[in-house]
């Protein structure tokens, strides 16, 4: 006999999450893949429908970025300006999605969140369509590094707001301690792996000429390169350890590791298929900085290897691997304390990364992940019957 599935639309509102190289492709890629083990989901990036399989960007200009630098930062008035086009485009926007959600009928929407566009949550008000939302980040911030806007602190109310009126929203990281939203209609959810790209929990090679230590990530500010940099300056072990560089942009961090007499390999971008058997020749993964709430995709990958993980004490890191890593401060004085304790790197260091290994394998592959979001999806389905 067979069982009939519930059907979804997974709707995509900015076209820039479906860069294939991107962390929020890779989520996106991983929720319509499991979604659909258990509801019959169609993806639409606005009112188009695509398959996420075949679905392709121009990336040319992104791939020749050698170094990712900050643009000029826009005036309040251009700023507050884009922010009532994108308002406006908004409201425009949304007899088209109330006319799409009429023509598929799904019992309910899963949309992840954009800046500023709600048109997919007042579509499904209107129509009494279960509306779920995938939050990761803070949107009213979003837009900050690229202009100012006298419209901010109303973007940030409204974000609020959104999330308080759907159904149920679904924040990737601990945004929901951020928000504290005084509804039962939130839960934090973390990033996670693919469980046959795991290997099997193998003690790391105990006694390592040089111990290779691992930074998977692109040039960014908030990835405070520059306590890694510092740290490195003060640290005393420095013929003992080699830096592998795994990103974009980061020749100009080779260069100052260089001249700090460290070896160090830029390895460039690496793909998914095949970060998981270089970074599993690897002893230590390093984050050296991290927005407070936010996931860090690149623990899971370490954890994943069996790496043991040097990370700042941030908040969400905190909450959900409170005894799985080696925590620093945040200063660079503190990071190379940290790392001077575990190099030489030995099997008596390993049990970090056997440990987060192990908690990833049972609580934090996608199989997981999207198992729970499912349970609350049909929770509040069954609850409308």
């Amino acid at each position: 006999m067979s069982t009939h599935k519930s059907n979804g639309i997974y709707l995509i509102q900015e076209q820039g999450c479906l860069n294939p190289y991107s962390g929020a492709f890779q989520h996106i890629s991983m929720g319509v893949k499991h979604l659909s083990n258990h509801f019959d989901i169609k993806t639409y990036l606005n009112t188009q429908k695509f398959q996420i399989e075949t679905y392709k960007v121009d990336i040319t200009r992104e791939n020749k970025q050698e170094v990712i630098k900050p643009s000029v930062k826009k005036g309040n008035i251009y700023g507050t300006l884009k922010d009532f086009q994108i308002l406006i485009k908004t409201l425009i926007q949304i007899p088209s999605l109330i006319k799409l959600i009429k023509t598929e009928k799904p019992n309910f929407v899963y949309e992840r969140a954009s800046y500023l566009n709600y048109s997919g949550l007042i579509a499904c008000n209107i129509l009494g369509i279960p509306h779920f939302y995938e939050a990761n980040g803070l949107q009213f911030k979003s837009r900050n590094k690229y202009y100012k806007s006298y419209f901010f602190s109303i973007a940030k109310f409204l974000e609020k707001l959104a999330y308080f009126h759907s159904r149920h929203t679904f924040f990737v990281g601990s945004y929901g301690d951020y928000w504290r939203i005084k509804k039962n209609n939130w839960t934090n959810v973390e990033n996670g792996v693919e469980l046959k790209k795991i290997n099997s929990i193998t003690l790391k090679e105990t006694s390592p000429a040089v111990t290779e230590i691992c930074f998977i990530g692109r040039y960014a500010k908030h990835q405070r390169l520059d306590v890694l940099i510092d740290g490195l300056k003060i640290f005393s072990k420095k013929s003992l350890i080699r830096i592998n560089l795994i990103g974009t942009g980061l020749q100009g961090i080779e260069k100052r590791i260089k001249d700090l007499n460290i070896q160090v390999i830029n390895h460039g971008f690496v793909d998914r298929t095949n970060i998981m058997p270089l970074i599993s020749k690897f002893q230590i993964g390093l984050i050296c900085g991290s927005p407070t709430f936010q996931s860090c995709m690149k623990l899971f990958d370490y954890g994943a290897a069996g790496c043991t993980v040097l990370a700042p004490n941030i908040h969400n890191l905190k909450l959900w691997f409170p005894n799985e890593l080696l925590f620093f401060d945040g200063t660079p004085k503190n990071f190379s304390e940290q790392l001077e304790s575990i190099v030489p790197y030995s099997g008596l260091h390993s049990k970090y990364g056997r440990n987060l290994q192990e908690k990833i394998i049972t609580q934090f592959t996608w199989d997981q992940i999207f198992k729970n979001k499912v349970s609350i999806i049909n929770q509040s389905l069954h609850k409308l019957k």
